[in-house]
Formats: C-alpha cells, structure tokens, sequence
C-alpha cells in the first residue's frame, strides 16, 4: 500500500512527475483490486458448502471496480479504487470473524488500507482541485 502515499508525494512535490505518479497510483490500484478480486475468490473454494454470496459479491465487485479503474480517466479511477479499498476494508473485516477469510484479516485491513487511503485521498484531493 506504500505506493500510494509515495505516488501522493511525488506528485506534490514535483510537477514534471506528477501525470506519471497518478498513472502509476492509478494501475497500481487497479492492479491490487483485481488481485485482491483472486484471493477472495480462492478463498471461497476453501468454504465448506462452497461459495456464500457474500463471498461471490465481493470477488465481483472488487474485480468489476479494478477492471473499470483500468478504462477510467484518473480523474474517476482514483476515486473508485479508494472507496473500493475501503468496502473490501469492511467487508475482509467482518469476513474474517464469519470465518470466511483467515482471522488476520480483522486486524490486518484497517491499518493496511488506512495507508492506501491517505495516499490515495491525497492525490485524489490534489487532483480534483487542481
């Protein structure tokens, strides 16, 4: 999640980088929700009974919001990959206490996505008023 915070940085502090460092906080995003689109599906496979619906809405919308963060301006792609970390923030939270996702999870997202967020708030906000 560090990219974020350091693409925010760049963009910042030095004009003649900043389209590249929302380029890259852009793909990289979009790149992390289709893989986090995997891994909630793969777990799923390992639920006894299959996949619960819960668990198949999430690997959709998180596959469906990285692959629109591909084909979206910046302008919509930061925006959409912040408020899917977010939701899978919550949702990999209360997944982990049904006992759909390894237990770490519920401590593990929130610090985890709180970096992405505050990188990904800042280039947004940067990029919104610029």
């Amino acid at each position: 999640m560090l990219p974020f915070p350091i693409a925010f940085v760049i963009a910042l502090t030095s004009t003649f980088l900043a389209g590249a460092a929302v380029l890259g906080a852009q793909l990289w995003g979009a790149a992390l929700l289709l893989f986090f689109a995997g891994v909630r599906r793969g777990l799923s496979f390992r639920t006894p009974g299959g996949a619960t619906a819960p668990q198949f809405a999430t690997f959709a919308a998180l596959f469906c919001a990285g692959f629109l963060a591909l084909l979206l301006p910046a302008f919509w792609a930061l925006p959409l990959i912040l408020v899917a970390l977010l939701a899978m923030a919550v949702a990999d939270t209360g997944a982990a206490r049904r006992v759909e996702t390894p237990l770490y999870f519920e401590r593990l997202r929130p610090p985890q996505i709180a970096v992405a967020v505050a990188g990904l708030g800042g280039l947004t906000a940067l990029f919104w008023l610029a």
